[in-house]
């Protein structure tokens, strides 16, 4: 039966810290020993940890994983801390070493807060095998398609103007951002909403890709990798519409004089249903992948309402069917629209209170973070943002994962902390197959 393991208390892991490395020094009282070992029998991770810094052999191994993908350079830091200090000791002739591979292991643990659930077969052995696959991060990727079907490569266009189109300049700024500003005849900005006719833009992102914008009317998207948002060089009429596929984040703008509001445009990966989030002016992120089984909408600040609709109907709810196929959010709810369900109605919109914003946004601020997330709902976040492959063979164990890891980080590195919390991996070419 497995046991979930909890996320790892700070106080504890630094007092864990503390004395694996007085013991490494031979530097441990018989007081500190008592406490140690009381701290190992504490929790199942406490004692996978003191087990592999305790195995010369396993520790060596770890040594050669942690040097090959140290980024932070904690190996060159502390090596030359311990031997600093080194005092020649009988325990291990190379002690200093050990100890930095030692830490090193414990940061890295801490750094990246791994929980995983107790093996099915507990006797099994478990050798660690180093995964080396040289697959850097994604980055800011993105094509721009203009209303007249030029499609511009943002990855090598300068900075500066990279097209005009209905009196609107197009400008990639020096951070990566793409912002739309309308201008006069005369070269001057002139204030959003004029009447003129509407030129259909869209943004995309490729898979291991990410990219911002500034829409016209000043309003902020985020997209994610395998995304595309679809957007007018100038929000005209009573209505500011734009349509999105994939993960994308908005800060919405308030329009001047009387309320304008937004529309998100989502359609359902299975083509069976529409999906529209309105708002006035807020902060929310939708997850609308077509290899999710949700479409989920998380609101951050201000208030939204959800609409589901039959196939193509966006926008065509008629107000006597809208309190039946609407929802409408606060901060820090969630909207849960399965992408397959039998009818539509109330019952199509789960609404969650109390969700993990930071959750739902942790990939705009440079994290793939998951909570109690199995390792296929990982791989497919890993999958989109390092452009690869998975495949899975035989029985996959049923391990849950809470963690965080940087978006900057090399595939190989990550590879090498989910085999340290029990999953392993084969390569083939670019794809990287999930083995029991």
């Amino acid at each position: 039966m497995e046991t979930e393991l909890h996320l790892l208390n700070t106080t504890e892991a630094d007092e864990l810290t503390a004395l694996l490395l007085k013991q490494l020094r031979q530097e441990i009282t018989d007081g500190e020993t008592r406490q140690l070992n009381d701290l190992v029998a504490k929790h199942p991770s406490y004692k996978r940890v003191y087990e592999r810094i305790n195995n010369e052999e396993q520790l060596l191994a770890d040594l050669l994983v942690m040097k090959q993908v140290d980024k932070q350079g904690w190996w060159q830091k502390i090596s030359e801390q311990t031997v600093a200090r080194a005092k020649p000791r009988s325990f291990f002739r190379r002690w200093s070493f050990y100890v930095a591979a030692a830490v090193m292991l414990i940061i890295a643990a801490l750094t990246y807060r791994f929980v995983i659930t107790d093996r099915l077969q507990k006797g099994a052995n478990e050798k660690q095998v180093s995964v080396k696959i040289n697959i850097p991060p994604g980055g800011n990727k993105a094509t721009l398609t203009l209303a007249n079907g030029s499609v511009i490569n943002l990855d090598y266009a300068s900075t500066g103007t990279v097209a005009e189109e209905n009196n609107t300049r197009i400008v990639k700024l020096k951070n990566g951002e793409l912002k739309y500003e309308p201008v006069s005849q005369d070269g001057s900005i002139e204030h959003t909403g004029n009447q003129l006719v509407n030129n259909w833009n869209v943004l995309s992102t490729p898979v291991g890709g990410q990219y911002r914008l500034v829409l016209p009317d000043g309003s902020k998207v985020w997209l994610n990798a395998a995304s595309s948002i679809k957007y007018p060089t100038h929000f005209t009429g009573n209505v500011r519409r734009v349509a999105i596929t994939g993960e994308a984040w908005f800060e919405v703008s308030h329009v001047k004089g009387a309320p304008v509001p937004f529309v998100v445009s989502i359609n359902s990966p299975s083509g069976g249903r529409a999906v529209e989030v309105e708002v006035l002016g807020t902060e929310f992120n939708i997850n609308a992948y077509p290899d999710e089984d949700a479409i989920k909408t998380t609101l951050l600040k201000g208030k939204i309402k959800v609409f589901v609709f039959d196939g193509a109907a966006a926008g065509s709810l008629l107000p006597d069917a809208e309190a039946s196929r609407s929802k409408q959010l606060t901060a820090g709810q969630q909207a849960q629209i399965p992408v397959i369900t039998k009818e539509l109605g109330s019952d199509s919109i789960k609404v969650v209170n109390g969700v993990d914003t930071e959750l739902a946004i942790a990939w705009k601020n440079g994290l793939h973070s998951f909570k109690n997330a199995d390792i296929k709902t990982i791989m497919r976040m890993l999958g989109r943002w390092y452009n690869i492959e998975i495949g899975y063979e035989g029985k996959i164990p049923d391990y849950k994962f809470t963690g965080s890891i940087p978006r900057t980080e090399n595939f190989s590195a990550v590879l090498n902390m989910l085999e340290y919390a029990g999953i392993h991996f084969r390569i083939e070419e670019k794809k990287i197959v999930v083995v029991p």
